[in-house]
Parts: structure tokens; sequence; C-alpha cells
């Protein structure tokens, strides 16, 4: 099932199903990252990150929530940047004399107020 909420589009079709979450409620995760849950009668509930975390710790596997939620190592992204903007990025790691990846990393973490990731 495919439903537009908002502008934007959530499909059961090319979404992945993480689990059954409820009496005919099943949950579903976006390539974007985005969750929602799909009722049976065919109606579409987008959930925020909080929501989602919560309902999985306490409807489904304690291994399925490690999947999702307590995850260590390094992931795998891709994104599009402007082309000038990645020029600069590209300078100011060669001039720091560090990866491209743990600038935006430095950035990303300085963005959002996050120390000691």
């Amino acid at each position: 099932m495919e439903k537009l909420i908002k502008g934007r589009k959530y499909n059961t079709d090319t979404a992945k199903l993480i689990g059954v979450v409820g009496e005919k409620q099943e949950l579903y995760i976006k390539r974007t990252g985005e969750f929602f849950l799909y009722f049976v009668d065919k109606k579409i509930v987008p959930l925020s990150f909080d929501k989602a975390q919560k309902l999985v710790e306490e409807k489904l596997d304690k291994d399925v929530y490690n999947q999702l939620f307590n995850k260590t190592g390094t992931e795998f992204i891709s994104i599009k940047i402007d082309s000038k903007v990645v020029q600069y990025a590209r300078k100011e790691a060669v001039k720091r004399n560090i990866r491209l990846n743990a600038l935006c990393e430095e950035a990303i973490c300085e963005y959002l107020n996050l120390k000691n990731v």
C-alpha cells in the first residue's frame, strides 16, 4: 500500500517490515530511516524516531532493538551535497590532514552539539 502524507511517500512494498507490533499493526522503516505503522484496515501513520524506538523496545525482540538502535562502529551513508560545498570541504580536509568523511562527521557532531561521540 502506498500513501502520501504531508508530502512524504509511505509504501509498504518498498519499505522494510520490522515486525508486527500489535493486533493488525506492522512497523516499517523507509530507506530514509523514517518509521511508520501500517494497519491492516489500510491506514498508515508516520512515527517519530523516539516513538518507534519505544515501540520496538516494548513490542519486539531485543535483537531487533539492538540492530536498529544500538549500532556501533561505522555506517555507510550516501548524500548529495552541492559541488562547491564539497570543493571547500575537500580543501579544508587536506589543510587539516584528515579524511573528508572525518571532516563531515566532525561538522555534523558540531552542528548537533554532540561531544565525545
